[in-house]
């Protein structure tokens, strides 16, 4: 149960991280990308918290792992469009990479269980 508090736990810090991020997104920008940062940041930390209480964990956790890698993306661009620094990119890079490794091995721990799918 501890990786799964810990995955939990890294993607509430890192969303709360954020948030305060997106007030200094162009205002053109901010409610469209923003926006959608924020929906998929929202959507990986619903599929971790069903993951953690579904039997069935697999599709949830595989779903929040699309949702991480969607975010290493838009981040990036958020960077080369100037929204964010590169400092902040770093910090928002390392943060997912423990939060998709963390997924990931949760992700192999339940096919350990089922078989992969």
């Amino acid at each position: 149960m501890a990786t799964k508090e810990n995955v939990l736990t890294r993607t509430d810090d890192f969303i709360k991280w954020f948030l305060p991020k997106i007030e200094r997104f162009p205002r053109n920008y901010k409610f469209l990308f923003g926006d959608r940062l924020v929906e998929i940041q929202l959507d990986v930390l619903e599929n971790l918290i069903e993951a953690y209480y579904r039997k069935e964990k697999l599709a949830n956790l595989r779903a929040a792992n699309v949702g991480v890698e969607k975010l290493r993306h838009l981040l990036q661009i958020s960077t080369e469009m100037r929204f964010m620094s590169f400092d902040q990119l770093e910090y928002a890079t390392r943060s997912l990479n423990q939060i998709g490794s963390l997924v990931g091995g949760w992700i192999r721990q339940q096919e350990g269980k089922h078989g992969p799918a």
